[in-house]
């Protein structure tokens, strides 16, 4: 409903020290995630940032869910594009979220980080410095995933940028 200051505060002040006292390490990761998340929404990025690599995702490699930490990943990456930090958002892509959806052959994970990185290198303008070849392969990976898995958000989504950058706008 758009109250971000009444959810940070449950978030803050009701949530998170029910999970501290009761010593529960992931659920204070999940509490501390959805902070930040709230905190993105506000535009404190900094704050968000700070959260995810020094408390958030920290507790997700001891517990070593690889899972957990490559959606942490995921968003700081996210954060980071959207400051327009495309090289080490990009990196993040390739380096830490491709390999573990591929691994999990989690099919729809892998036409998300295809599409992502297709826009981060969009956003850094990579069409006019020789990546168009490679946006236009990420795009039509996404695409042809999401055209299988019958996910028309994802099908509008790629299928729209792909033929954008295959006309050359």
């Amino acid at each position: 409903r758009g109250e971000t200051d009444e959810a940070l505060r449950i978030r803050r002040v009701e949530v998170l020290p029910v999970f501290e006292r009761l010593g529960d390490v992931r659920s204070v990761a999940v509490a501390m995630g959805r902070i930040a998340d709230i905190l993105s929404r506000r535009g404190e990025t900094d704050e968000a940032l700070r959260i995810r690599r020094e408390e958030e995702l920290p507790v997700y490699e001891r517990l070593g869910d690889v899972r957990e930490q490559s959606v942490a990943m995921g968003k700081i990456a996210d954060i980071l594009a959207g400051r327009r930090e495309t090289d080490e958002a990009l990196r993040i892509q390739i380096e830490n979220i491709l390999p573990v959806v591929e691994a999990m052959q989690d099919i729809d994970g892998i036409a998300n980080v295809r599409f992502k990185c297709a826009q981060i290198r969009l956003r850094r303008g990579g069409h006019e410095s020789g990546e168009a070849q490679t946006i236009a392969d990420e795009l039509s990976e996404s695409f042809e995933i999401t055209l299988k898995l019958q996910r028309a958000d994802g099908i509008a989504a790629s299928g729209i940028l792909l033929g954008q950058v295959l006309a050359g706008g």
